[in-house]
């Protein structure tokens, strides 16, 4: 059974531990091979990336050489090495553990990092440490560390560059504003760092994070690097592919006769991240090895299909749906949700010197992971959430966002008990009286805006707050789009399965009722002649109008 490498981002502890190891080494060479020596490299979170520095550095560090052959030996780069491999000195630094409560405790762990880097490096190389007592700005500190060590030969790494700046964005955008501005530390750092290029001193540079937001607001400060974060050649870098998941959860014992069905549920949950629209989708890797570890245990799925770590790390949403301009992005949320997709242009460099449009607010949730390419058409992304674990996230913001909006608290133990009655029983009616109750608690303003998809909407996120289900709204099935399906959400398989179409109608249009009534069980007819429907087994198919607030037909619907 594969020994998997969950959560390690030490590559000698992977590489000597005998984990598995999908061989990535052969970028090595490729980004060697580039005109461009300094790089920057963006992708979401859990993706992998401090795995990849720590790689780097353990290939190009010269403290590493006489190690060379049991690091890299069995991987490609081992029989493959480039000329650059154990020739540099690697000053590392690392800006995920940072206090952001106020502007001085930022300022404060931000310049504690940069010490702690430039210590290792003389502990590491055994120099002899410097005093940096004096200094209070990361620049001069920096600036001081280069004089001294000008003879030097430097690949400059640095993880999660802007992990604290996104920390900030979110609810300090001013204090963001004052660290990027002209005479802002951080952009001051990256101008120390801009002129030890010009003098030979880091020779190198690849810089890893999340968004481009924090380097691309320093762009006097810091305009040499090569982001290859949408490249092509360089899009499966990081991240598993298709196959690659699949040899995992074969060589965990997952059996041949169930790899297709639990590749389909991985696929739904963890698959989806395109970074550029020729490329195939990619699966985050934490996500995949977190779930793979848990059901190596007993070949089972864990309860929790979703790593708390990512929760964690994505819980964050909030915060950025209130940034600059609150009642946009507020509507960008509720196309996303409503529609299922955004489109947009892709904002390369943001500056918030200007307006913070709605492209540049699509951009972000992009960069996050929040959303993914879908497709190119014309000079405009598709964008879509791109799995079941960021779909969950985005259902319990919005949630918020209606909870706020009615004025009314989220009873969560209510839609428990409901979709339990439901789930069990066969029983829907206490689950849409919810619905009405959260619908009659929203303004009149809201309404102006109601059809059938909202109502949907708001089924879906009361659905989605319960994990009986895999809740699926417009999906296609063999070129039919029932409105909502409710199908098992393995490791939970509760006696019946639905369908429900819907359809909404203004008070004043009532006299429409039946009308409507007769058109949505007419739909659910046809949809179960669909061969594909038919296999699922204990399916019940409800017909649903709702005139204004009040739910009008509830209604089974069998052949």
């Amino acid at each position: 059974m594969l020994r998997l490498p969950y959560g390690i981002s030490h590559f000698p502890k992977l590489a000597t531990g005998n984990y598995y190891f999908i061989d990535r080494t052969p970028f090595l060479e490729q980004l060697e091979q580039l005109p461009e020596s300094y790089l920057v490299f963006l992708r979401p979170r859990r993706f992998g990336k401090s795995l990849w520095i720590s790689i780097l550095h353990h290939y190009y560090g010269l403290e590493h050489k006489e190690h060379f052959g049991e690091l890299f030996g069995k991987y490609w780069i081992g029989q493959h090495p480039t000329p650059l491999a154990g020739t540099y000195y690697v000053l590392r630094f690392e800006f995920s553990r940072i206090n952001t409560d106020t502007p001085e405790s930022t300022k404060e762990g931000f310049l504690f990092n940069v010490r702690e880097g430039l210590l290792q490096f003389e502990l590491c190389y055994k120099f002899p440490s410097l005093d940096y007592s004096g200094f209070t700005e990361p620049a001069h500190v920096l600036h001081h560390f280069f004089n001294h060590h000008k003879d030097k030969k430097i690949y400059l790494l640095i993880d999660e560059y802007d992990h604290f700046a996104n920390e900030i964005l979110g609810f300090h955008f001013d204090h963001f504003s004052d660290m990027v501005s002209r005479n802002g530390f951080v952009r001051k750092f990256y101008e120390a760092i801009k002129e030890a290029t010009g003098r030979g001193i880091v020779d190198r540079l690849f810089i890893t994070g999340v968004s481009p937001v924090t380097l691309d607001s320093l762009t006097s400060g810091f305009n040499i690097a090569k982001h290859l974060s949408l490249s092509k050649n360089f899009h499966p870098m990081l991240g598993f592919t298709e196959a690659e998941t699949r040899t995992i959860l074969l060589g965990v014992g997952c059996p041949d006769e169930q790899i297709e069905s639990v590749m389909a549920d991985a696929r739904k949950w963890y698959n989806g991240y395109r970074f550029e629209p020729d490329c195939s989708r990619l699966y985050n890797p934490d996500m995949v090895l977190y779930f793979a570890n848990e059901y190596a245990h007993e070949l089972k799925y864990p309860r929790e299909m979703l790593d708390i770590n990512i929760a964690s790390d994505y819980g964050k949403i909030r915060r950025l749906f209130d940034l600059r301009n609150q009642q946009q992005n507020h509507e960008v949320l509720d196309q996303l949700m409503t529609q299922g997709c955004l489109f947009s242009p892709l904002t390369s460099q943001f500056s918030f010197d200007k307006y913070f449009s709605t492209q540049d607010f699509i951009s972000l949730l992009f960069y996050l992971g929040l959303i993914s390419i879908d497709t190119l058409e014309g000079n405009e992304y598709r964008f879509r959430i791109p799995n079941y674990v960021m779909e969950g996230l985005y259902w319990k913001f919005f949630a918020e966002v209606l909870e706020e909006r009615s004025g009314m608290e989220t009873r969560f133990l209510a839609i428990g008990a409901a979709m339990r009655k439901m789930a069990y029983d066969n029983q829907p009616r206490d689950f849409f009286a919810l619905i009405e109750a959260e619908l009659q608690g929203l303004s009149n303003r809201d309404f102006i805006k109601f059809d059938e998809k909202y109502v949907q909407l708001l089924f879906v996120t009361f659905a989605r707050l319960s994990d009986l289900y895999f809740v699926l709204s417009q999906r296609e099935v063999s070129q039919t789009y029932p409105d909502i399906l409710l199908t098992h959400r393995p490791p939970f398989f509760p006696p019946f399965q639905f369908m429900f179409e819907f359809k909404y109608l203004k008070k004043n249009n009532a006299r429409q009722l039946e009308e409507k009534r007769r058109e949505a069980i007419e739909q659910l007819q046809r949809y179960r002649q669909n061969a594909e429907l038919q296999d699922i087994p204990q399916l019940k198919s409800y017909a649903v109008v709702f005139v204004g607030t009040r739910l009008a037909v509830l209604e089974e619907v069998t052949d």
